[in-house]
């Protein structure tokens, strides 16, 4: 990249590109903006123009997974409903098992996020601070839409945080999905290998029955991606 003449966008670009996988290889502490620089190809001086704060670094990496994604873009603006609340959580396992596992950014941010939590917890804050603040709002909207139509279950669980359970579980298949080799698979099976769209199904269903949803509500509301089964 040295040698080319970027503009101020490519350039932070270039930098959030180039510090997300150190970051998640090496950890905030053991990482330089000597390093950063030299895989971004620009001046250390340039880092800090661009990011004065480790805070405002971990927030670009953090919106750079999710910003012009229109997966993201078509869930939040989805109605208020039992089916979007069952579209959201689907969507979400699906992330964790199937693009986490094969996208190596997404495995670069999990890393980082895992990283995160053997040092100081920001990067895991930031992540936590947006999913808040970008996301549960529509989700307890869907919720409190399901129980007003009676396909939720009484819960003692606000419907503003209901959407975290997923969250965790998910980024736990994803965490386990991390080595080469998925230690998945042959602890609870015996199998060499995952089924991943069975993992995701399960997880899904079992995600939302937790959430409040009867059984009746998610087989009508269930939707089946081309190539799996329920």
């Amino acid at each position: 990249m040295a040698g080319q003449r970027l503009d101020g966008s490519e350039r932070r670009n270039a930098i959030i590109e180039a510090a997300l996988p150190l970051f998640a290889r090496k950890g905030l502490a053991a990482t330089t903006t000597r390093e950063i620089a030299q895989a971004a190809g620009v001046s250390e001086g340039l880092i800090f123009k661009h990011f004065p704060s480790k805070a405002a670094l971990y927030e670009a990496i953090v919106l750079s997974c999710v910003e012009g994604d229109p997966e993201m873009a078509r869930l939040t603006a989805l109605p208020p409903c039992t089916a979007t609340v069952i579209q959201f959580v689907q969507a979400l396992v699906r992330y964790f098992v199937f693009d986490m596992a094969g996208e190596p950014l997404d495995r670069s941010r999990h890393r980082l996020l895992v990283m995160s939590l053997l040092e100081d917890g920001e990067f895991a804050r930031h992540v936590y601070r947006w999913i808040a603040e970008a996301i549960e709002p529509q989700f307890a909207a869907a919720v409190r839409a399901a129980e007003a139509a009676g396909d939720m279950v009484a819960s003692p669980v606000p419907a503003e945080v209901r959407l975290r359970p997923a969250v965790l579980m998910g980024q736990m298949v994803a965490t386990l999905s991390l080595p080469e080799r998925s230690v998945l698979a042959a602890p609870f099976t015996g199998a060499t290998h995952m089924d991943r769209a069975d993992l995701a199904n399960r997880a899904a269903w079992f995600i939302l029955r937790g959430v409040g949803l009867c059984d009746a509500a998610i087989a009508d509301h269930w939707i089946i991606p081309e190539g799996d089964h329920p």
